[in-house]
């Protein structure tokens, strides 16, 4: 497995802003990868439980996942959350709602829609 970026590093597809935060639980089952692209190799799956919440040390642009099976709608996305627990996740994978109240601070301001 590959370091993963600190703070003002690159990433596989562009800067690391470190941004600790809880994310929530997943709403889906959801690859962890091992950087911020679907190309990167799969290192865990997480799986839907309304009681395991997760934590991002922060977060990078990567490659733009479209999730269209969410109960609001479509999702798209271009951030990946680096977790706590190793590796590498799209945004996609946890509510709209909670993903942008966790970036409503951040700058610069992230890249892609949450909006359903």
């Amino acid at each position: 497995m590959s370091s993963s970026p600190k703070s003002g590093e690159s990433g596989e597809s562009g800067e690391f802003h470190l941004l600790p935060a809880l994310l929530g639980p997943v709403w889906r089952d959801a690859n962890v990868r091992s950087g911020p692209s679907l190309d990167s190799p799969v290192i865990r799956l997480l799986l839907p439980d309304a009681a395991v919440g997760y934590e991002a040390e922060g977060w990078s642009p990567g490659d733009e996942v479209v999730e269209d099976q969410h109960r609001d709608g479509v999702i798209t996305s271009a951030i990946w959350f680096r977790l706590a627990i190793g590796g590498w996740s799209s945004a996609v994978n946890f509510e709209p709602e909670t993903v942008a109240v966790v970036l409503a601070d951040a700058a610069p301001s992230p890249l892609g829609s949450q909006a359903p």
